[in-house]
């Protein structure tokens, strides 16, 4: 607003359009040993970026290891107010290195992730969608082999896998996975 410097008038007004969105250029990343901090951008009702000088962003402690973590972000300048943000990050995946297939049954090998990992979830289907898939969990990050049975003689499954990790999120223990595995396929004897 800018104002008469003799009568104190208001002389003409800004219109600041409100904010439209808060966004995190990333809301899941893939563990690599390295800090990950994902930008922010804000943009106001015209859809056009507000400049830095009205916020500031500050990051939880961490930003290495798999788990779930905050972004605040504080308004200044012509905004007020709070935001936090949420990111993840997530195990790296694995793939499935052989299919075996037995009677009724078959042998998933896959190659090991045992860095920030606790274990492997498997998924097996006969709709290459997976739709009505089950699901093993293989909860020893060593293991590199596991044998699914009780399984349709005769029939071609799909099968795929990912890694997970058990971390605490605001007190609570949950598990956060990788991406899912090209799936394979194999016909049961």
């Amino acid at each position: 607003m800018t104002t008469c410097s003799v009568c104190k008038k208001a002389l003409s007004t800004v219109t600041i359009p409100r904010i439209s969105g808060i966004s995190l250029s990333s809301s899941s990343y893939t563990y690599n040993g390295k800090i990950r901090k994902p930008s922010v951008t804000i943009k106001d009702r015209t859809g056009k970026k507000i400049s830095t000088a009205n916020y500031t962003v500050s990051y939880a402690k961490g930003l290495k290891t798999i788990g779930s973590y905050g972004v605040t972000i504080k308004l200044k300048g012509n905004y007020s107010g709070t935001v936090k943000k949420t990111f993840t990050i997530v195990p790296k995946s694995t793939i499935i290195s052989r299919l075996t297939a037995g009677k009724k049954k078959v042998t998933v090998k896959w190659n090991k992730q045992t860095t920030q990992t606790t274990g492997y979830q498997i998924q097996y289907s006969t709709s290459s969608k997976f739709k009505g898939a089950k699901t093993v969990a293989v909860s020893k990050n060593k293991t590199a082999s596991t044998t699914v049975s009780k399984l349709l003689a005769k029939k071609k499954y799909y099968v795929r896998i990912r890694t997970y990790k058990t971390v605490k999120v605001n007190g609570k223990s949950t598990k956060l996975y990788s991406s899912w595995s090209k799936a394979k396929t194999v016909k049961v004897k």
